[in-house]
């Protein structure tokens, strides 16, 4: 079972940083500002995606299944 759970934690955690390197680079896209501001204030990234839904939902998409699978996998320990 632990294996199991370990590999959830693998596949969520690998998923949420693909998510969030789309949004950055989305954010760079969109402006220099949006980008060193997402880099420096973390949560901002999300304000971003909300702000920009059309360019940054494939990341947020990506980060929230990540999260979940994530969790998924700590509720098997």
């Amino acid at each position: 079972m632990e294996l199991l759970s370990l590999l959830f934690a693998g596949v969520g955690t690998i998923s949420m940083a693909v998510g969030l390197i789309y949004m950055i680079v989305r954010a760079f896209q969109e402006s220099l500002l949006w980008g060193v501001a997402c880099i420096l204030l973390g949560p901002l990234i999300f304000v971003f995606a909300v702000l920009h839904w059309d360019e940054a939902k494939a990341g947020l998409i990506a980060f929230a299944a990540g999260l979940t699978v994530l969790l998924i996998g700590g509720s098997f320990s």
